[in-house]
Protein backbone atom coordinates (compact mmCIF):
# COMPACT_ATOMS: atom_id res chain seq x y z
CA UNK A 1 0.00 0.00 0.00
CA UNK A 2 1.46 3.27 -1.18
CA UNK A 3 0.62 5.35 1.90
CA UNK A 4 1.99 2.86 4.43
CA UNK A 5 4.99 2.19 2.24
CA UNK A 6 5.72 5.91 2.10
CA UNK A 7 5.58 6.24 5.88
CA UNK A 8 7.92 3.28 6.31
CA UNK A 9 10.29 4.71 3.72
CA UNK A 10 10.37 8.09 5.46
CA UNK A 11 11.01 6.40 8.83
CA UNK A 12 13.83 4.36 7.36
CA UNK A 13 15.49 7.36 5.74
CA UNK A 14 15.32 9.49 8.82
CA UNK A 15 16.70 6.61 10.91
CA UNK A 16 19.90 6.64 8.89
CA UNK A 17 22.89 8.63 10.01
CA UNK A 18 23.44 11.94 8.20
CA UNK A 19 26.45 10.49 6.40
CA UNK A 20 24.49 7.46 5.19
CA UNK A 21 21.61 9.64 4.07
CA UNK A 22 23.79 11.93 1.99
CA UNK A 23 24.93 8.94 -0.06
CA UNK A 24 21.32 8.17 -0.97
CA UNK A 25 20.19 11.68 -1.96
CA UNK A 26 20.54 12.74 -5.60
CA UNK A 27 19.65 15.98 -7.37
CA UNK A 28 15.95 16.30 -8.08
CA UNK A 29 14.65 16.89 -11.57
CA UNK A 30 11.72 18.57 -13.27
CA UNK A 31 10.92 21.82 -15.01
CA UNK A 32 10.18 24.95 -12.96
CA UNK A 33 6.59 24.84 -11.67
CA UNK A 34 6.23 21.21 -12.81
CA UNK A 35 4.18 18.88 -10.61
CA UNK A 36 3.96 15.10 -10.85
CA UNK A 37 0.50 13.84 -9.84
CA UNK A 38 0.22 10.15 -8.96
CA UNK A 39 -3.52 9.54 -9.08
CA UNK A 40 -5.12 6.17 -9.81
CA UNK A 41 -7.69 5.84 -12.58
CA UNK A 42 -10.51 5.20 -10.09
CA UNK A 43 -10.04 8.70 -8.69
CA UNK A 44 -9.18 10.37 -11.99
CA UNK A 45 -12.36 9.06 -13.67
CA UNK A 46 -14.54 10.51 -10.87
CA UNK A 47 -15.61 14.11 -10.27
CA UNK A 48 -12.75 14.39 -7.76
CA UNK A 49 -10.55 14.96 -10.80
CA UNK A 50 -12.25 18.34 -11.33
CA UNK A 51 -11.32 19.36 -7.80
CA UNK A 52 -7.73 18.22 -8.33
CA UNK A 53 -7.54 20.19 -11.58
CA UNK A 54 -8.82 23.30 -9.83
CA UNK A 55 -6.23 22.89 -7.06
CA UNK A 56 -3.29 22.37 -9.39
CA UNK A 57 -4.31 24.23 -12.54
CA UNK A 58 -6.35 27.12 -11.17
CA UNK A 59 -5.18 30.59 -12.19
CA UNK A 60 -2.33 32.27 -10.33
CA UNK A 61 -3.67 35.49 -8.74
CA UNK A 62 -2.22 38.84 -9.69
CA UNK A 63 -1.21 38.05 -13.27
CA UNK A 64 -2.45 39.88 -16.35
CA UNK A 65 -3.73 36.69 -17.98
CA UNK A 66 -4.78 33.22 -16.86
CA UNK A 67 -1.81 31.00 -16.07
CA UNK A 68 -2.09 27.75 -14.08
CA UNK A 69 -0.31 27.26 -10.77
CA UNK A 70 1.56 24.19 -12.01
CA UNK A 71 2.51 22.36 -15.17
CA UNK A 72 1.11 18.94 -14.30
CA UNK A 73 2.03 15.42 -15.34
CA UNK A 74 -0.46 12.73 -14.22
CA UNK A 75 0.28 9.01 -13.92
CA UNK A 76 -1.33 6.13 -12.02
CA UNK A 77 0.46 4.42 -9.14
CA UNK A 78 1.14 1.32 -11.25
CA UNK A 79 3.25 3.49 -13.54
CA UNK A 80 5.16 5.12 -10.69
CA UNK A 81 8.60 3.67 -11.41
CA UNK A 82 12.19 4.70 -10.68
CA UNK A 83 12.15 7.34 -13.43
CA UNK A 84 9.63 9.42 -11.49
CA UNK A 85 11.02 9.14 -7.97
CA UNK A 86 13.39 12.08 -8.30
CA UNK A 87 10.81 14.65 -9.44
CA UNK A 88 11.15 17.77 -7.28
CA UNK A 89 7.39 18.10 -6.62
CA UNK A 90 4.95 15.22 -6.26
CA UNK A 91 1.31 14.88 -5.23
CA UNK A 92 -0.03 11.40 -4.40
CA UNK A 93 -3.81 11.00 -4.18
CA UNK A 94 -5.40 7.61 -3.60
CA UNK A 95 -8.09 5.55 -1.90
CA UNK A 96 -7.10 3.40 1.06
CA UNK A 97 -10.18 1.58 2.50
CA UNK A 98 -8.58 0.64 5.84
CA UNK A 99 -8.26 4.29 6.86
CA UNK A 100 -10.89 5.72 9.22
CA UNK A 101 -10.69 9.21 7.75
CA UNK A 102 -8.84 11.24 5.15
CA UNK A 103 -5.21 12.04 5.91
CA UNK A 104 -2.44 14.20 4.52
CA UNK A 105 1.32 13.64 4.78
CA UNK A 106 4.20 15.86 3.76
CA UNK A 107 7.75 14.63 3.17
CA UNK A 108 10.83 16.45 1.95
CA UNK A 109 14.00 15.24 0.28
CA UNK A 110 12.92 11.58 0.38
CA UNK A 111 15.06 10.31 -2.47
CA UNK A 112 16.27 13.57 -4.06
CA UNK A 113 17.02 17.13 -3.08
CA UNK A 114 15.31 19.56 -3.13
CA UNK A 115 12.02 17.69 -3.14
CA UNK A 116 8.53 17.77 -1.68
CA UNK A 117 6.02 14.91 -1.61
CA UNK A 118 2.42 15.55 -0.54
CA UNK A 119 0.26 12.46 0.00
CA UNK A 120 -3.52 12.62 0.39
CA UNK A 121 -5.32 9.35 1.22
CA UNK A 122 -8.94 8.64 2.13
CA UNK A 123 -11.07 5.55 2.81
CA UNK A 124 -13.44 6.30 -0.09
CA UNK A 125 -14.23 8.80 -2.82
CA UNK A 126 -16.75 10.75 -0.76
CA UNK A 127 -14.27 11.25 2.07
CA UNK A 128 -11.59 12.26 -0.42
CA UNK A 129 -13.98 14.68 -2.11
CA UNK A 130 -14.82 16.42 1.17
CA UNK A 131 -11.21 16.57 2.27
CA UNK A 132 -9.94 18.11 -0.96
CA UNK A 133 -12.79 20.62 -1.02
CA UNK A 134 -11.84 21.75 2.49
CA UNK A 135 -8.05 21.46 2.28
CA UNK A 136 -7.32 21.95 -1.42
CA UNK A 137 -5.89 25.44 -1.10
CA UNK A 138 -3.69 24.24 1.76
CA UNK A 139 -2.34 21.47 -0.45
CA UNK A 140 -1.69 23.95 -3.26
CA UNK A 141 0.06 26.32 -0.88
CA UNK A 142 2.37 23.60 0.42
CA UNK A 143 3.60 22.78 -3.07
CA UNK A 144 3.74 26.37 -4.29
CA UNK A 145 5.74 27.50 -1.26
CA UNK A 146 8.11 24.56 -1.58
CA UNK A 147 8.79 25.36 -5.23
CA UNK A 148 9.55 29.01 -4.46
CA UNK A 149 11.87 27.94 -1.64
CA UNK A 150 13.65 25.63 -4.10
CA UNK A 151 14.24 28.61 -6.36
CA UNK A 152 15.44 30.68 -3.41
CA UNK A 153 17.88 27.93 -2.46
CA UNK A 154 19.24 27.96 -6.01
CA UNK A 155 19.60 31.76 -5.96
CA UNK A 156 21.57 31.50 -2.72
CA UNK A 157 24.03 29.25 -4.55
CA UNK A 158 24.25 31.37 -7.69
CA UNK A 159 23.66 35.08 -7.16
CA UNK A 160 25.09 38.44 -8.18
CA UNK A 161 27.29 39.26 -5.21
CA UNK A 162 28.06 42.84 -6.25
CA UNK A 163 24.42 43.84 -6.61
CA UNK A 164 23.33 41.92 -3.53
CA UNK A 165 25.92 43.85 -1.54
CA UNK A 166 24.13 47.11 -2.41
CA UNK A 167 21.17 46.15 -0.23
CA UNK A 168 23.22 45.50 2.88
CA UNK A 169 25.38 48.58 2.29
CA UNK A 170 22.48 50.98 1.75
CA UNK A 171 19.77 49.50 3.95
CA UNK A 172 21.49 47.20 6.46
CA UNK A 173 19.31 44.31 5.27
CA UNK A 174 20.43 41.55 2.95
CA UNK A 175 18.80 40.30 -0.23
CA UNK A 176 20.26 38.00 -2.88
CA UNK A 177 19.35 38.50 -6.53
CA UNK A 178 19.72 36.28 -9.63
CA UNK A 179 22.95 36.49 -11.59
CA UNK A 180 21.22 37.81 -14.71
CA UNK A 181 20.47 41.10 -12.95
CA UNK A 182 23.07 43.67 -13.97
CA UNK A 183 21.65 47.17 -13.39
CA UNK A 184 21.06 49.00 -10.11
CA UNK A 185 19.99 52.26 -8.56
CA UNK A 186 20.43 53.40 -4.96
CA UNK A 187 18.22 56.13 -3.52
CA UNK A 188 17.33 57.36 -0.07
CA UNK A 189 16.51 54.20 1.92
CA UNK A 190 15.83 52.53 -1.43
CA UNK A 191 17.61 50.06 -3.73
CA UNK A 192 16.53 48.77 -7.16
CA UNK A 193 18.25 46.06 -9.19
CA UNK A 194 17.11 44.59 -12.47
CA UNK A 195 17.92 43.10 -15.83
CA UNK A 196 16.96 46.20 -17.89
CA UNK A 197 15.52 44.12 -20.72
CA UNK A 198 12.65 44.82 -23.09
CA UNK A 199 11.31 41.30 -22.57
CA UNK A 200 11.47 38.96 -19.57
CA UNK A 201 12.63 41.91 -17.49
CA UNK A 202 13.15 41.04 -13.81
CA UNK A 203 13.25 43.68 -11.07
CA UNK A 204 13.71 43.64 -7.30
CA UNK A 205 13.46 46.62 -4.97
CA UNK A 206 13.78 47.03 -1.23
CA UNK A 207 13.10 50.11 0.84
CA UNK A 208 12.67 51.00 4.49
CA UNK A 209 10.34 53.38 6.30
CA UNK A 210 10.05 54.50 9.92
CA UNK A 211 7.61 52.42 11.95
CA UNK A 212 5.29 54.24 14.34
CA UNK A 213 3.87 51.11 15.95
CA UNK A 214 0.68 51.13 13.88
CA UNK A 215 -0.73 48.24 11.85
CA UNK A 216 1.07 48.05 8.50
CA UNK A 217 -1.24 45.48 6.87
CA UNK A 218 -3.74 47.93 5.40
CA UNK A 219 -4.50 48.07 1.68
CA UNK A 220 -5.02 51.84 1.46
CA UNK A 221 -1.86 52.59 3.42
CA UNK A 222 0.09 50.06 1.37
CA UNK A 223 -0.95 51.59 -1.96
CA UNK A 224 -0.34 55.16 -0.78
CA UNK A 225 3.11 54.26 0.52
CA UNK A 226 4.06 52.14 -2.49
CA UNK A 227 2.95 54.73 -5.04
CA UNK A 228 4.75 57.50 -3.19
CA UNK A 229 8.04 55.55 -3.06
CA UNK A 230 7.81 54.39 -6.68
CA UNK A 231 6.98 57.89 -7.94
CA UNK A 232 10.28 59.12 -6.55
CA UNK A 233 12.44 56.14 -7.40
CA UNK A 234 10.96 54.51 -10.54
CA UNK A 235 10.19 57.41 -12.92
CA UNK A 236 9.47 57.10 -16.61
CA UNK A 237 11.13 58.87 -19.51
CA UNK A 238 8.89 61.94 -19.09
CA UNK A 239 8.16 64.08 -16.06
CA UNK A 240 4.54 62.95 -15.96
CA UNK A 241 5.46 59.26 -15.88
CA UNK A 242 6.21 57.02 -12.91
CA UNK A 243 5.33 53.56 -11.63
CA UNK A 244 2.05 53.22 -9.81
CA UNK A 245 -0.34 50.50 -8.63
CA UNK A 246 -2.92 49.59 -11.25
CA UNK A 247 -6.52 50.51 -10.42
CA UNK A 248 -9.74 49.37 -12.05
CA UNK A 249 -12.79 51.57 -11.48
CA UNK A 250 -10.82 53.38 -8.80
CA UNK A 251 -9.88 50.27 -6.82
CA UNK A 252 -6.35 48.83 -6.79
CA UNK A 253 -5.88 45.33 -8.22
CA UNK A 254 -4.47 43.60 -5.14
CA UNK A 255 -4.45 40.15 -3.54
CA UNK A 256 -3.19 40.69 0.04
CA UNK A 257 -2.79 38.27 2.93
CA UNK A 258 -0.83 37.83 6.14
CA UNK A 259 1.54 34.89 6.28
CA UNK A 260 4.39 33.42 8.31
CA UNK A 261 7.90 33.39 6.87
CA UNK A 262 10.83 32.22 8.97
CA UNK A 263 8.75 32.62 12.12
CA UNK A 264 7.75 36.22 11.39
CA UNK A 265 4.44 37.75 10.31
CA UNK A 266 4.73 39.15 6.79
CA UNK A 267 2.19 41.14 4.77
CA UNK A 268 2.18 39.62 1.29
CA UNK A 269 0.58 41.57 -1.55
CA UNK A 270 0.21 40.48 -5.16
CA UNK A 271 -1.04 42.91 -7.75
CA UNK A 272 -0.49 44.79 -10.97
CA UNK A 273 1.68 47.82 -11.68
CA UNK A 274 1.65 50.28 -14.57
CA UNK A 275 3.61 53.25 -15.80
CA UNK A 276 1.48 56.35 -15.40
CA UNK A 277 0.77 57.89 -18.82
CA UNK A 278 2.74 55.06 -20.40
CA UNK A 279 2.26 51.64 -21.98
CA UNK A 280 4.35 49.60 -19.54
CA UNK A 281 2.87 47.28 -16.92
CA UNK A 282 2.94 43.87 -15.33
CA UNK A 283 2.55 41.88 -12.10
CA UNK A 284 4.33 42.39 -8.79
CA UNK A 285 4.62 40.62 -5.44
CA UNK A 286 5.54 42.45 -2.25
CA UNK A 287 6.56 41.30 1.23
CA UNK A 288 6.31 43.80 4.11
CA UNK A 289 7.71 43.04 7.55
CA UNK A 290 8.40 45.05 10.70
CA UNK A 291 11.74 45.31 12.48
CA UNK A 292 10.38 46.32 15.89
CA UNK A 293 13.85 46.47 17.44
CA UNK A 294 15.01 49.13 14.99
CA UNK A 295 11.53 50.67 14.46
CA UNK A 296 11.51 50.11 10.72
CA UNK A 297 9.12 48.78 8.12
CA UNK A 298 10.98 46.87 5.40
CA UNK A 299 9.35 46.35 2.01
CA UNK A 300 10.87 43.96 -0.53
CA UNK A 301 9.16 43.77 -3.91
CA UNK A 302 9.69 41.95 -7.17
CA UNK A 303 8.05 42.97 -10.43
CA UNK A 304 8.35 41.87 -14.02
CA UNK A 305 7.77 43.29 -17.49
CA UNK A 306 7.28 40.85 -20.33
CA UNK A 307 4.33 41.76 -22.56
CA UNK A 308 4.76 38.91 -25.06
CA UNK A 309 5.34 35.96 -22.72
CA UNK A 310 3.80 34.14 -19.75
CA UNK A 311 4.81 35.68 -16.45
CA UNK A 312 4.19 33.01 -13.79
CA UNK A 313 7.73 31.68 -13.67
CA UNK A 314 9.28 35.14 -14.07
CA UNK A 315 7.35 36.38 -11.05
CA UNK A 316 8.27 33.29 -9.04
CA UNK A 317 11.93 33.97 -9.76
CA UNK A 318 11.80 37.45 -8.24
CA UNK A 319 9.59 36.17 -5.41
CA UNK A 320 12.26 33.60 -4.63
CA UNK A 321 14.75 36.44 -4.38
CA UNK A 322 12.52 38.11 -1.79
CA UNK A 323 12.68 34.93 0.31
CA UNK A 324 16.44 35.40 0.77
CA UNK A 325 15.87 38.42 3.05
CA UNK A 326 18.12 38.65 6.09
CA UNK A 327 19.35 41.14 8.65
CA UNK A 328 22.97 42.19 8.43
CA UNK A 329 25.37 41.93 11.34
CA UNK A 330 25.09 45.66 11.87
CA UNK A 331 21.42 45.29 12.83
CA UNK A 332 20.58 44.84 16.50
Amino acid sequence: MRFLYLLLLIFFLFSCTSGERRTRIVASKGLPSELLMVVDDEVWRSDVADTLKEITQGSVPGLMQDEPFFKTVRISSRHYVQTYTTFHSKLFVHIQPELECAMIGVSRDVVARPQIEVTVAAPNLESLRRFLSAKGMYVRGLIDDAQIEMRAEDICKHYNRDLSQKFSSALDYGLKVPRQMRASKVGKNFVWVGTNLNEKDLNVVMYTLPWDGKDYSNEDSFVACRDSVMRINIPGSRQDQWMQTTKVDGSPVLFPKMRDLDGQKVYEVRGLWEMRNGALGGPFVSLTRVDSVNNKVIVAEGFVYSPSTDKRDLLRTVEASLRTFSKTKKQK
